[in-house]
């Protein structure tokens, strides 16, 4: 878009004259800074809807998807280089989808469990597997939704599907209990288990039948 001011706004035959460029201004970022010089302030991708009509139309297809950069509101402490990830997606029949995610790489930013220290943890998920349906289909079909079986919903509508879900929680169910920095975690390694059972003193006498 091309800025321009008015130095003379005598204006003859219908044709501006003495017209010059405007200054541009800065794009300013949430922190006040120019947006070209605030690397941090970028647009983060968070878009997981995929089209899948023509697999549902072709039984047996499969398709490949590879993505990195992507970010979650459900995952807050990404660091900037997202989620990365590949997906294969096979066609079961014209009302089912079999997604698998292998090899999901993420960063987080945390803080140590036992000394307080900031540390960044890495995930790592080899694979993990889930299938997409109409939620119509399975209350017709009459199947368990108790089932181990990863079950997520296509939507109608728009024939698409959003793989967020399916994403954050191949994440998650990596998430340690307990996070601890590398100094931590090499140091509990040399704790013998004796040692390590007699820090733990129990204040009741309990008896186990």
């Amino acid at each position: 878009m091309l800025y321009i001011q008015m130095k003379d706004k005598t204006i003859k035959d219908k044709k501006i004259k003495d017209v010059v460029p405007a200054k541009k201004k800065a794009i300013k970022s949430p922190s006040d800074k120019p947006f070209f010089a605030d690397k941090s302030w970028k647009i983060k991708d968070k878009i997981f809807k995929i089209k899948i009509a023509d697999l549902l139309n072709e039984t047996g297809r499969q398709d490949e998807i590879v993505f990195e950069h992507k970010f979650s509101d459900q995952l807050p402490h990404l660091d900037d280089e997202g989620i990365a990830a590949n997906f294969t997606v096979q066609s079961l029949d014209n009302t089912s989808l079999l997604w698998t995610l292998t090899d999901v790489t993420a960063r987080f930013h945390e803080t140590c469990d036992s000394c307080g220290a900031s540390f960044m943890r890495s995930v790592d998920v080899p694979s993990y597997t889930a299938r997409f349906v109409f939620e119509d289909e399975i209350t017709k079909k009459k199947e368990s939704v108790e089932t181990e079986e990863v079950v997520l919903y296509i939507d109608p509508k728009a024939e698409t599907i959003n793989i967020e879900d399916m994403v954050v929680q191949a994440i998650l169910l990596n998430d340690p209990f307990v996070k601890r920095c590398d100094a931590c975690t090499k140091r509990l390694e040399t704790i013998d288990d004796e040692d390590d059972l007699d820090e733990f003193q129990s204040k009741w006498n309990i008896i186990f039948s």
